[in-house]
């Protein structure tokens, strides 16, 4: 999987993760675990603006994105980048297509819901199994909330995840470290959550005359 393919697989991971609904038995030996979950539970859609910057190993700044996000219980999400780095990235939770508008190019695969590859959709399941493939340290700032995730399997997209609330309970910001170093914010803007949001928004037909690339088991689209 190239370096473009694996961050966009990880941003499908978590924000399966930010808008997956469950309830659980909280025990107080789970405290950090259950309060993350507390949270997210309450996000069956979220909408939003944001910045994506990338950091290469030394700090350097290797890229600057801006767009737009939907996603919707249970694994359903839309992430569009604006000019000059246009892309849609799309998934109804079974499908996922990544639309390259200058390359006249899509590429469609199955959405990989192995929790070893989409550590996310382990919030669909029993807590304890969260406390089984993940390390969570939870910080209360005032009014807000950080919460760090780390893999315990080695072939984790990632090395840390940070989740960070604000005081109103509302996603601002996530920040991802991978395992060279590099690391990507996600600064959000204009959080809507719980709109009543179209499947429809979780499809995609790719327009005529484009090239299709399929992956996995996926016949032509």
């Amino acid at each position: 999987m190239n370096k473009i393919m694996m961050c966009k697989s990880i941003l499908i991971s978590i924000f399966t993760l930010v808008i997956t609904t469950a309830s659980f038995n909280i025990s107080a030996e789970e405290h950090d675990a259950s309060k993350l979950q507390s949270l997210l539970q309450q996000m069956s859609s979220i909408k939003a603006r944001f910045v994506q910057h990338s950091f290469d190993g030394k700090g350097g700044l290797l890229q600057t994105l801006e767009g737009e996000l939907m996603a919707k219980a249970p694994g359903k999400f839309r992430w569009k980048t604006e000019p000059p780095y246009e892309q849609l990235m799309v998934t109804n939770g079974e499908t996922l297509w990544l639309y390259d508008e200058d390359l006249e190019q899509v590429t469609v695969q199955p959405l990989d819901k192995r929790v070893e590859a989409t550590p996310a959709l382990l919030l669909t399941g029993e807590l304890e199994q969260i406390n089984q493939a993940y390390e969570v340290f939870a910080e209360q700032l005032q009014e807000e909330w950080q919460f760090v995730l780390l893999p315990k399997t080695p072939d984790a997209l990632f090395d840390r995840l940070r989740l960070e609330f604000d005081d109103n309970q509302s996603l601002k910001r996530m920040i991802i470290k991978d395992e060279i170093g590099q690391k990507t914010i996600l600064s959000f803007s204009k959080v809507a959550h719980n709109m009543k949001l179209s499947d429809s928004s979780f499809n995609f037909v790719p327009p005529e005359g484009v090239d299709i690339i399929s992956q996995g088991d996926m016949g032509m689209q």
